[in-house]
């Protein structure tokens, strides 16, 4: 079977039958793996591959404006990530599955944030001729909880939806820095990319799960009175080269005031932002984008 396997697409909820069911046949067998507790399998497809990260960046289409002119906003969501590819039987159209998945997403909460033809909307991957997209969202608090958005491919009469859920949230640190190891990397090569410091969304807040590595920072400051460092921001390629150096020296700013208000002197500490201008791994995954987005800390005289 010749499937094309396109962009992210999400799928069916617990909220109730969807209007075309068939015999439950699969290719994987559904309870090999998790399924999401709202966004639930689609009856009567087969199964083609499913994935689930328990956390991980993927690039979502999060808002759309139809006038003045129509517009796409996609922003790359961090968080547990689903990912499902159905195939679509029994001679069930293109439409008839996404009218299914629009329904039932509306009686679990969520909003609809565009759905159509994909040749129809603006900034979109090139795809098959009738393929539709649809994207969606449910909040909880006013924060964004689930974004979903879903892709299907018409296949000369057996749609494909490949499903893409993503709950966002904040990576657990599991990767302990402590104050004796960023000395030894000092010492050894005179500076030590740090992990752990986090900063909101293309802001350079300080995120809170980010005080356990920046207190190993200061507690290395306190242990060597005479250390100098330079605090150094870097970004992935995501966006403008101008603007990554913008916000890369505002984030390396964001560090220094941070230890300067807990007992660092500020004239042991400078501030460089760098951009995209170094990176340590190709951007073109999120593992290496990942790796691009971090503080270094550098020794000076």
């Amino acid at each position: 079977m010749n499937t094309r396997r396109l962009l992210a697409a999400a799928l069916l909820l617990a909220a109730g039958p969807l209007l075309a069911a068939g015999p439950a046949l699969a290719q994987m067998d559904p309870g090999s793996f998790r399924e999401h507790p709202v966004v639930r399998h689609y009856p009567g497809a087969l199964i083609d591959s499913h994935d689930e990260k328990e956390f991980d960046g993927v690039d979502m289409v999060v808002g759309y404006v139809a006038t003045p002119k129509a517009k796409i906003t996609r922003k790359e969501v961090e968080g547990r990530v689903y990912k499902t590819f159905y195939i679509h039987q029994g001679g069930v159209s293109a439409l008839q599955v996404m009218r299914n998945y629009e329904t039932a997403l509306k009686a679990a909460g969520f909003t609809t944030v565009v759905t159509g033809k994909v040749a129809a909307l603006p900034s979109m991957e090139e795809a098959r001729d009738g393929a539709l997209f649809g994207a969606f969202t449910m909040t909880k608090n006013g924060q964004p909880a689930m974004y979903v958005n879903i892709l299907i491919d018409p296949n000369v009469g057996e749609p494909v939806s490949r499903v893409t859920i993503v709950e966002p949230e904040q990576m657990q640190q599991v990767y302990a820095v402590d104050a004796s190891s960023l000395y030894a990397g000092l010492a050894a090569d005179g500076r030590i990319a740090v992990y752990g410091i986090n900063f909101d969304t293309a802001k350079s807040t300080v995120t809170a799960d980010s005080e356990a590595v920046l207190s190993q920072v200061r507690e290395l400051l306190g242990a060597h009175p005479e250390l100098k460092l330079r605090i150094e921001g870097h970004t992935d390629n995501v966006g403008a080269p101008a603007a990554n150096r913008t916000l890369s020296q505002q984030r390396a700013a964001a560090v220094k005031a941070w230890l300067v208000r807990n007992g660092v002197a500020e004239g042991r500490l400078t501030t460089e932002g760098l951009g995209d201008t170094r990176p340590v791994a190709a951007n073109d995954s999120e593992d290496g984008r990942a790796k691009n987005r971090r503080v270094e800390l550098v020794r000076t005289p």
